[in-house]
């Protein structure tokens, strides 16, 4: 899959959490760090970055 860089409020209809929630998990370190680019005023995330990321969340609930 090619990958594609989101904005923060993307991410909340890309994975169906809550804006609270998503920044929350974002400010506690465990979520995807973002990618600052020169010239934009907010934060860019990596789909593949964030598909990976659920994959983590999913094995999660198996251990």
């Amino acid at each position: 899959m090619e990958d594609k860089f989101i904005q923060s409020g993307e991410i909340e209809k890309y994975i169906s959490i809550g804006k609270t929630k998503i920044t929350e998990i974002i400010k506690s370190g465990k979520f995807v760090k973002p990618i600052l680019i020169d010239g934009f005023s907010y934060p860019l995330y990596s789909v593949l970055e964030i598909q990976k990321w659920m994959q983590e969340q999913k094995q999660k609930r198996h251990i």
